[in-house]
Parts: C-alpha cells; structure tokens; sequence
C-alpha cells in the first residue's frame, strides 16, 4: 500500500469501484435513499397539513369574531366572548349531524345508512377538538396578547403571514378562570405589573429633606478663635 494511504473502512464503498446494480450494496444504498426521501415528505406533507388545519380554523374566528367583540377596545377580549367562540366553533357541524340523522332515520327496515363516512370524520373531529379544549388546549390565536388581536382582525387569512401573530393552546380551564377574575375584578396577568409610583411613594421624599445636617455645624454660635483659624490655615 502506497504511503499516506488507509484501507477503506469495512463497508464503505470506494469512489472508483463500480457497484453492480443487482449486487448487495446498490440495493442498500437504494433503500437507504427511499427511506430518506419518504421520511422528508412525510416531515413535509404532516407539517403543511398541520398549517392548514391552522389556517382554516382561524379563518373560521375570523369570520365571526367581530360580531362579539367591542368596538371601543376591540383588541380585547372577555373570558364570556372568549367562551362563547369557542363553543360555537366546536359545534359548527352540529346541524349538518342533524340532518345526517333525519335523513337516516326516513325509510323502513331496508334503508341505507346514508353519509356514514361524512358522519364518522365529523364525529372524529369533534372528539379531537373536544379533547384538546378539555386537556392540553385548542390551538388558536393568543387572545390574551392584545397586539396578536389587533393583527388577526386585520389578517388577509394568508398562511405566510401566520408566523406574525403569536400562536398559543386556549383550554377551558383558563378561560374560565379569566372569567371569575373578571367577575371579582381582578386585572390579567399582563396588567398586574408592579408600576415605578408605588415603588417610589414607600420612601417619600419629605424624610430625606428634612434631614439638617449642614445647618447645626452653621449655627454654632460660639465665635472662631484666633487657634482654630491659624489651624485651618496651616492645613
């Protein structure tokens, strides 16, 4: 072996060695590039389908979102309009069931079920949501961040822009623990901030000025003697 040179690893393929393509290597190589390609695409297609269930679920508050909010302070939202949201976007498909079910119901013993695939992708999508409002939260918008709000009123409802409101899981069990501080009067946590005033009214500032200690060395009212000057001066 020529000097400066290694041996190749145990399995490595040389560059200048040429693989048959039926031969235990070309076959290696080839399943190791169809799982590389097909965990890509499957990164791909799952993160682009997470980003439109997104987007049409927003579009969904976007269209009736400013029917309840206030006109005076729109960017922000109350624990009730909050709540009542939510609840109607997870029962959007309520009427269409309903009429799933009466549609079913008509016949006599040999009737079709009629929609049964339409019927269980509903029913799997409520139980989905559903879960996630009761559990780990319902992404949507931070409604508790006004600036988000402010934005997502005057969201075009393109997905590039999705990444410039701030993106948060909303669970029940906030939104009704907004609503009691609401009703007991009690600020969010983003107003509950401690303002620079109360800091500063603790130590007033009459305690400091009324502390003398220049004027009784001034109003001493013994005259100086000739030593003390001539002292003063020496030093």
């Amino acid at each position: 072996m020529a000097k400066g040179k290694h041996a190749p690893a145990r399995g490595a393929i040389r560059e200048d060695k040429v693989l048959h393509p039926a031969s235990r290597k070309a076959k290696k190589l080839q399943r190791v590039g169809i799982h590389r390609y097909n965990k890509n695409e499957k990164k791909i297609k799952f993160g682009g389908q997470k980003i439109s269930a997104l987007g049409e679920r927003l579009a969904w508050f976007k269209d009736y979102l400013p029917a309840l909010i206030d006109e005076e302070a729109p960017e922000t939202l109350k624990g009730t309009t909050v709540l009542e949201l939510i609840e109607g976007y997870l029962g959007r498909f309520q009427d269409e069931l309903d009429q799933i079910n009466l549609k079913n119901s008509i016949g006599g013993m040999n009737k079709r079920n009629q929609h049964a695939a339409r019927k269980d992708s509903i029913e799997f999508t409520n139980k989905l949501e559903m879960g996630e409002w009761l559990g780990c939260g319902l992404e949507m918008i931070d409604v508790f961040h006004p600036p988000t709000v402010k934005y997502f009123l005057n969201w075009s409802g393109e997905l590039r822009f999705l990444q410039n409101m701030k993106i948060a899981r909303i669970t029940k069990k906030n939104v009704l623990k907004m609503i009691e501080n609401e009703e007991n009067g009690i600020s969010t946590m983003e107003d509950t901030e401690v303002p620079s005033e109360k800091v500063n009214s603790e130590v007033p500032s009459e305690k400091v000025n009324t502390e003398e200690p220049s004027e009784k060395v001034d109003t001493d009212p013994t005259p100086p003697t000739e030593e003390s000057t001539s002292e003063m001066e020496t030093s």
